[in-house]
């Protein structure tokens, strides 16, 4: 006999790695956003020749929460913002993911004793004229 179970796949909703991703990409959109708005906010600011550190604090720690909540408020009545944001957030996660890679490239350091025995061997053979030249002729070559 025929079963009568569905074979629809699952629902994604327990998939741990999209829980995961949704929460990752919220939270980044949200935090992504709120410094965009200090950053808007600090070039107002500098533009209007506003220059004490203290006074820029207060402003930015009253209109950044404004800013944001009416946002989110105007998102959450607008069903096109809406889709635009569910579809940043897969952008957000690109960019953070790409600044931490450049981040993490120009901050490596292979300390490896390979690259120890590479760096020896280039420093002890630019010495040497007869393993520099055969070094320089095999580079040429290839």
């Amino acid at each position: 006999m025929a079963s009568t179970e569905s074979t629809a796949p699952k629902s994604h909703e327990t998939d741990p790695i999209k829980v995961l991703f949704d929460l990752a990409s919220y939270w980044a959109t949200v935090w992504g956003f709120i410094a965009l708005c200090l950053w808007l906010e600090h070039q107002v600011l500098s533009r209007l020749d506003i220059e004490s550190g203290s006074i820029q604090v207060a402003i930015l720690l009253v209109s950044t929460p404004a800013i944001f909540l009416a946002t989110v408020n105007r998102i959450e009545k607008d069903p096109k913002a809406r889709q635009v944001l569910e579809r940043a957030r897969y952008v957000v996660i690109l960019v953070a993911a790409a600044l931490l890679g450049a981040y993490l490239h120009a901050n490596h350091k292979d300390d490896s004793y390979e690259n120890a025995l590479r760096h020896g061997a280039v420093l002890a053979c630019a010495e040497l004229p007869a393993c520099k030249r055969s070094a320089t002729e095999y580079a040429n070559s290839r």
